[in-house]
C-alpha cells in the first residue's frame, strides 16, 4: 500500500512559508496521482490552518425561553373609568357653601371650612353610614348618614340636617380632549383588565438569547467558548421581559400603521404612549414562568433557508467562569470561559498551545462567526460561515482579576466572542472576547483571554486536547489535496465521511477533485 506517514499539525504548518494565500489552493491536475500538472503555489499558514480547523470551529447559540401569561385587557377612557370607579362612593372632591372636602381611595379625608379652617382624618363606610375619625383640628369621631346620587353627595348629621355637596374634581364628567388632539386622546386611555365574558388569559411562548463562537478541543465533543456567550450570570426572566416588551412595541406599531389613519409625525409618539401603558399593565397583572436556558452548537456552513435549529446539536455546560467581577468598586473581566459538551464522536479538534509564550508584536489570526442574529437561527436569510481576521499582539494587559489578557488589533466583532486566536504555528493561544455588555462600559475593548484559562478548566474535567483518527485522516487528505494528489485526497476524504458522516467540508473537496478531473 502507498500509505503516507501521519502528518502532525506542527510539521504541516512549519513545512510551508509563513504567508497568506487567497482562496483554496486546490487540485489543478494530477487526478491519477501524478503531480506533473500541479500548480506549485502552496497555501500560506492562515489559509492552511483555516482549512484544517474550520470544521472544528462552531457557532454557539444560547437560547432563553419561558411562558408569558397575562389577563386580556381593554382600553378605556381614563375620565370615564374614574367616573365608573367612583360611582356610588364618596371618593372624590366635594363642595358646598363654605366647605370643600376630598375623600381619597386609601381612607383619608381632608378639607377646609370657612368657620373652623382646615380639617383632616380617616373615614370608613359602614353601609349607609359614614364614620369620620377627625385628627385635626381636634380628635373626635362623627357618624353621619350619606347618599351619593349622580354628581351629588348628601350628608345628614345627627341633628337631622342634610347638606348637599357637588363633585368638583371633574371625575363624573365623561368629556375629554378635542377630537383633533389624537395624542392627548391616546394619553387619556387606560389599560384595564377585561372582566367581560370575552376576557381570557393570554399565553405566549417567549424566546431570546445570544450567540458566539467556540472551538472543539477533543473528538468526544468538548468545546471551549466564552462564559458570556452561554449567558452566564444573566437574569433570564429580565431577558425574556425585554424580548416581550419589544414584541409588544412592534405589534402596537404594526396595528397603528395598518388600522388607523394617524399622521406620520404622531404615530411613533402614540405607539410609545400605548407601549408604556401596556407594559405597565403586564408588570402589574402578568408574569413570566418557566425561564430556562438551552445551548446549541452548529457545525459548518448554514445555507439560506436552512432550518438551523433542527440541525444544531444540544450541549451541556460543564464549567463556566465569572464574566465580570467587581474589584475595588470597578467592573473588570473575570474568568470569562465556559466548557460545553455535545454528545458526538470522531469530531475534529484544534491544537491548543501555551498562552504564556505569547509575545508583543507576534502575528495572530482569529476565526469566528461574526454578526449572526438570533432571528437567523430560526429563519436564516443569509449564509452562516466562519470568517478570518488577522493582526498582531499589541500588548499584554493585566486585568484587575490578575488575568494577563492579550490585546490585539485583529478585528473581534460581535459573534467572534469565544472563537480561537491562533499563532503562526497553528496553535490556539487565546479566546477572542468582545465585551460582557454595554452596561459594563467595557464593550469597546478588544482583547483575547489566554487559552491557559480554558486549559485549567479542561484539566479539572480530566479532558485532554487530542486529535482523533478522523482528524488525522482529514489532515492527510488536505496535504494530498494541496500537493495535487486528488486520487489520494478523495480516498482519505471518503474515510473521513465514514468516520464522521456530518463533516461539513469533506464533500466540498471531493467535488472540487471531480471538477478538476472532468476538466482534464
Amino acid at each position: 500500500m502507498n500509505d503516507e506517514p501521519v502528518v502532525t499539525r506542527r510539521t504541516l504548518i512549519r513545512a510551508v512559508p509563513v504567508a497568506v494565500a487567497a482562496g483554496l489552493a486546490g487540485c489543478t491536475g494530477g487526478v491519477n496521482g501524478s503531480n506533473s500538472n500541479r500548480d506549485a503555489t502552496q497555501p500560506g499558514t492562515i489559509t492552511r490552518v483555516s482549512q484544517l480547523d474550520r470544521a472544528a470551529i462552531v457557532h454557539i447559540q444560547a437560547l432563553v425561553s419561558g411562558t408569558a401569561v397575562w389577563p386580556s385587557y381593554t382600553l378605556v377612557d381614563a375620565a370615564a373609568a374614574a367616573a365608573a370607579a367612583t360611582s356610588g362612593t364618596v371618593v372624590g372632591t366635594w363642595q358646598t357653601a363654605g366647605e370643600t372636602v376630598a375623600f381619597t381611595p386609601d381612607g383619608q379625608f381632608s378639607g377646609t371650612n370657612s368657620q373652623v379652617g382646615p380639617f383632616s382624618g380617616l373615614y370608613t363606610v359602614q353601609g349607609p353610614v359614614l364614620v369620620l375619625q377627625y385628627q385635626a383640628p381636634i380628635v373626635t369621631t362623627s357618624r353621619v348618614q350619606y347618599a351619593v346620587s349622580g354628581g351629588g353627595l348628601q350628608i345628614t348629621g345627627v341633628d337631622g340636617i342634610t347638606y348637599e355637596y357637588q363633585r368638583v374634581d371633574g371625575a363624573a364628567v365623561a368629556g375629554g380632549p378635542t377630537d383633533g388632539d389624537i395624542v392627548s386622546q391616546v394619553a387619556n386611555l387606560q389599560v384595564m383588565k377585561d372582566t367581560t365574558e370575552s376576557g381570557r388569559l393570554e399565553r405566549r411562548e417567549v424566546q431570546t438569547g445570544g450567540s458566539g463562537t467556540g472551538f472543539i478541543v477533543s473528538p468526544d465533543g468538548y468545546i471551549v467558548t466564552n462564559a458570556h456567550v452561554v449567558l452566564t450570570g444573566r437574569d433570564f426572566q429580565q431577558m425574556l421581559l425585554q424580548r416581550l416588551a419589544g414584541e409588544f412595541r412592534q405589534e402596537l406599531l404594526q396595528e397603528a400603521s395598518a388600522y388607523y389613519r394617524i399622521p406620520d409625525g404622531q404615530r411613533d409618539q402614540i405607539v410609545e404612549v400605548l407601549f408604556s401603558k401596556v407594559l405597565n399593565y403586564f408588570l402589574q397583572e402578568g408574569q413570566i414562568s418557566g425561564a430556562k436556558r438551552d445551548v446549541f452548537v452548529l457545525n459548518g456552513v448554514g445555507a439560506p433557508g436552512e432550518n438551523l435549529q433542527v440541525r444544531a446539536w444540544p450541549a451541556d455546560i460543564r464549567r463556566e467562569g465569572t464574566v465580570v467581577q467587581d474589584i475595588g468598586g470597578q467592573p473588570t473581566w473575570g474568568r470569562d470561559v465556559a466548557i460545553i459538551k455535545v454528545e458526538r464522536d470522531n469530531l475534529p479538534s484544534v491544537t491548543v498551545g501555551d498562552s504564556d509564550t505569547v509575545e508583543v508584536g507576534q502575528e495572530v489570526f482569529i476565526i469566528g462567526y461574526p454578526g449572526f442574529r438570533l432571528e437567523q437561527f430560526f429563519s436564516p436569510d443569509e449564509t452562516l460561515e466562519p470568517t478570518v481576521t488577522r493582526g498582531v499582539v499589541s500588548a499584554r494587559r493585566t486585568l484587575g482579576t490578575g488575568i494577563e489578557a492579550i490585546q490585539t488589533d485583529a478585528a473581534i466583532n460581535s459573534g467572534n466572542s469565544g472563537g480561537p486566536v491562533y499563532n503562526m504555528d497553528g496553535e490556539v493561544i487565546g479566546i477572542a472576547t468582545f465585551g460582557a455588555g454595554p452596561e459594563q462600559g467595557i464593550e469597546a475593548i478588544k482583547f483575547a483571554l489566554p487559552v491557559n484559562l480554558a486549559t485549567e478548566f479542561l484539566r479539572e474535567l480530566n479532558v485532554e486536547n487530542t486529535s482523533g483518527e478522523m482528524d488525522q485522516k482529514y489532515e492527510q487528505a488536505l496535504e494530498a489535496y494541496w500537493r495535487g494528489n486528488c486520487r489520494r485526497a478523495t480516498t482519505l476524504l471518503g474515510d473521513v465521511q465514514a468516520l464522521y458522516p456530518g463533516h461539513p467540508y469533506a464533500q466540498d473537496y471531493i467535488d472540487e477533485c471531480r471538477l478538476s478531473s472532468a476538466g482534464g
